[in-house]
């Protein structure tokens, strides 16, 4: 497939990531940057994760694809928005839930340019200092309700998913919420199970607690 002009709106975290990705494997002929945080947007062009920095509607007039790496309360407002000003871009997001992004564009005349995706990656850090590289290899996509996006933009994003490295789930997007929540609890079902086992182990052994200090106490109060 050709190279593509790309933009991404938010490049922080996950924007600045897959920027250095897109333009290594060789997806992009341009990359072009939005950010409503200028310092970001300055930093972004500063470390060269960005081709550009420009205005959105500039921005969306000069690419053939759109991703949105922003947060999902901002997506909500924004992604109608990105479709009404599309023609014939392909546009994406990495918001880490579905069903209100597709609700919400549901019965848009531009619908089908719009591929709802979740790279199942991040980290506690965030804006453009925090890119990582080659994040995404060997990481899983969620591609939620791809029947309802056009042949050749579905087409375009998983071989960009499969470019950087990514292997596809294809899911509908009321089940990926509710299987991603139930993920993002994981740890904190862990943790509990284990305090709940060393504390039985542990039974009448307060040494434990001098041991541990203040934080394993406080757990004791919660199990």
């Amino acid at each position: 497939m050709e190279r593509k002009r790309i933009t991404i709106i938010g490049v922080g975290l996950i924007g600045g990531s897959l920027a250095i990705q897109l333009h290594e494997k060789k997806l992009s002929s341009k990359l072009i940057g939005v950010d409503v945080n200028e310092e970001h947007a300055k930093k972004a062009a500063e470390l060269e994760l960005v081709d550009e920095i420009m205005p959105l509607d500039e921005a969306i007039q000069q690419s053939d694809v759109i991703i949105l790496a922003i947060p999902v309360d901002a997506l909500v407002s924004l992604l109608p928005v990105i479709l009404d000003k599309a023609d014939r871009q392909i546009v994406l997001d990495s918001g880490s839930t579905k069903s209100q992004l597709i609700d919400v564009v549901k019965g848009h005349p531009k619908r089908g340019r719009y591929v709802a995706t979740h790279p199942m990656w991040g980290t506690e850090y965030s804006g453009p200092e925090a890119a990582v590289r080659n994040a995404f290899e060997n990481k899983a996509v969620i591609i939620c309700n791809a029947e309802e996006s056009d042949a050749d933009a579905l087409d375009w994003v998983k071989h960009m998913y499969q470019k950087i490295g990514m292997h596809l789930l294809e899911m509908e997007a009321n089940a990926h919420d509710l299987h991603a929540a139930y993920v993002s609890h994981i740890s904190h079902i862990t943790s509990f199970a284990l305090a709940n086992t060393v504390l039985e182990k542990e039974k009448g052994e307060k040494a434990i607690f001098e041991l541990a200090s203040t934080g394993f106490e406080s757990t004791e109060d919660k199990v």
